[in-house]
């Protein structure tokens, strides 16, 4: 499925898009990944540890069968932790980012998830540098002040709030997008007279 039609499926009538880009992909351990992938990493072996071990305490404590499918369980949830990371990785691989005349969108390449901001809706727009060559760019306001790991869920979940059973996006994030892609959106952005910071 290409990326024209991923978008066609949710561009409104007499919509047109005018840049169109997606995620690139990034290492875990690279300069700007490392910290968060290891804090993840750290966390879920300090977990599994607590957890196993306080198991096993409790038993030899009380004198209690030490039952394996519990230590498996606790394991189990260690496991997912650790495994974080990796999943969020694939998943922004997945992304697919378009800017048309009237919206910023998000899409799943699979086409099973979109979510958008209209560009009214945008208050402003902030560019950051990601890696050598890539950038991560804020939509939104309400995302200026997301931490890494929040950064990532906002790219594949959008910035939105819940009113009546129903989410309204505030905010979007394009996540490790090319330098030039992360200027050619800005400079679109600038055309609908948005305020944009770069850092």
């Amino acid at each position: 499925m290409t990326d024209n039609d991923i978008f066609k499926k949710t561009l409104e009538e007499g919509e047109s898009i005018r840049w169109s880009g997606f995620a690139m992909p990034y290492r875990l351990l690279d300069e700007a990944h490392k910290k968060q992938t290891l804090t993840s990493w750290i966390w879920a072996l300090a977990l599994g540890i607590v957890l196993i071990g306080g198991y096993i305490w409790m038993c030899f404590s009380r004198d209690v069968e030490l039952k394996m499918g519990v230590v498996i369980i606790c394991a189990a949830i260690s496991l997912v932790i650790a495994w974080s990371p990796v999943s969020d990785k694939k998943n922004i691989k997945k992304l697919r980012y378009a800017i048309t005349d009237r919206r910023a969108i998000t899409v799943y390449s699979e086409g099973d998830k979109t979510f958008s901001v209209a560009l009214s809706d945008i208050d402003a727009a902030r560019l950051e540098r990601a890696g050598n060559e890539t950038s991560h760019l804020r939509l939104g306001s309400s995302t200026f002040g997301a931490s890494l790991k929040k950064l990532l869920a906002i790219a594949l979940n959008g910035d939105y709030e819940t009113k009546d059973s129903e989410k309204i996006y505030k905010g979007l994030i394009f996540y490790n997008i090319s330098a030039s892609d992360g200027k050619k959106v800005c400079d679109l952005l600038k055309s609908a007279e948005k305020t944009i910071e770069s850092v």
